[in-house]
């Protein structure tokens, strides 16, 4: 059995077409959608026969991530952003590739994204393995697309300690670290800048993921027996706050 996991905050505008197409190609799908924000996305949802989870409190992207991990029930997640960034015939086939592998991940060919953030993107993937050299080989991190097999995400759940964007770089390296493993699967992605909360505000979130990978790199560190990683958590939201 599939379940498919999307966060959703705030996708009002962006979810009714992703749900209608993924009702539409895929059948006995568990389809598991997790919504931490204030605006009518529940309202949209509750259309759809999805499991819906509504959380009061702000999770994040990572946080949301790994509620919908834990409350799906197939053998295989498939993880999704709420404007479904590929198109239904190259999820079929993440599906069909990933199953002899435990974490599948896009490496991306992008369509219609402006130039500035296709460079800040692979300057985030040489940043991120001069961090983690062991990641080297990976040649995409942040799809908002992968397949995984559900057990093997529960035994590193403890592990995936960020809440934010850069939950995809915690979840690769925790697959890598424990030796299971990945396969990469190269895809047109198509960004919805319209409505993309990265785009409005990128350079905040630049800063955000940066502080996000220090916090990360100390949590797998010797460093971290003299380093709370609540201290980095702390200084993120200050920034975050200053930077608004």
């Amino acid at each position: 059995m599939l379940s498919i996991v999307i966060p959703a905050f705030n996708e009002e505008k962006r979810i009714e077409r992703t749900l209608r197409a993924l009702t539409s190609y895929f059948k006995n799908v568990d389809i598991v959608v997790v919504f931490d924000g204030n605006d009518k996305t529940p309202d949209i949802v509750k259309k759809f026969p999805v499991n819906l989870i509504v959380s009061k409190e702000r999770l994040g992207k990572g946080g949301a991530i790994k509620k919908g991990i834990i409350e799906s029930k197939g053998e295989f997640v498939l993880l999704l952003d709420a404007d479904m960034p590929i198109t239904v015939n190259e999820l079929k086939k993440i599906v069909e590739l990933g199953r002899d592998s435990d974490l599948l991940i896009l490496n991306r060919k992008f369509v219609n994204s402006p130039k500035l953030r296709i460079i800040l993107s692979k300057s985030f993937r040489i940043i991120v393995k001069l961090f983690f050299p062991s990641l080297i080989k990976i040649k995409d991190f942040q799809a908002g697309v992968k397949l995984l097999r559900r057990d093997k995400a529960l035994k590193i759940l403890d592990e995936l300690i960020i809440n934010d964007y850069l939950i995809d770089v915690n979840l690769i390296y925790s697959f890598v670290r424990n030796g299971f493993r990945i396969k990469e699967f190269f895809s047109s992605y198509l960004n919805d800048n319209k409505y993309s909360k990265i785009s409005i505000k990128i350079f905040n979130i630049i800063i955000l993921m940066f502080l996000s990978i220090i916090k990360l790199r100390v949590y797998y560190s010797p460093l971290r027996k003299i380093l709370d990683t609540r201290f980095y958590l702390k200084v993120q939201n200050i920034i975050l706050r200053l930077l608004r």
